[in-house]
């Protein structure tokens, strides 16, 4: 089973730009495989922080720029289908 760790990064960041060059925020999704989607919410909530700072050493962002979001609200701002 797969759980996505869903975030907003602003876009104050300058990681993305609209079609007439203006920053503006991205959304990002890390795809992980877990053996049940019951995961403790507390273990969960470290799996948010810790794919944060992930996204932040690895796009070298500041991490207060990265805001944890919902699943739909990461639909809702890509192209991407729900799989």
């Amino acid at each position: 089973m797969k759980i996505r760790l869903c975030y907003r990064v602003e876009k104050e960041a300058g990681w993305g730009e609209d079609e007439y060059g203006n920053p503006t925020e991205v959304y990002s999704c890390i795809k992980m495989d877990c053996k049940t989607y019951n995961i403790p919410n507390g273990e969960y909530q470290e799996l948010v922080k810790v794919g944060k700072k992930l996204t932040a050493g690895s796009f070298n962002i500041e991490e207060k720029l990265i805001t944890p979001i919902t699943l739909n609200e990461y639909l809702d701002n890509t192209e991407e289908d729900e799989d």
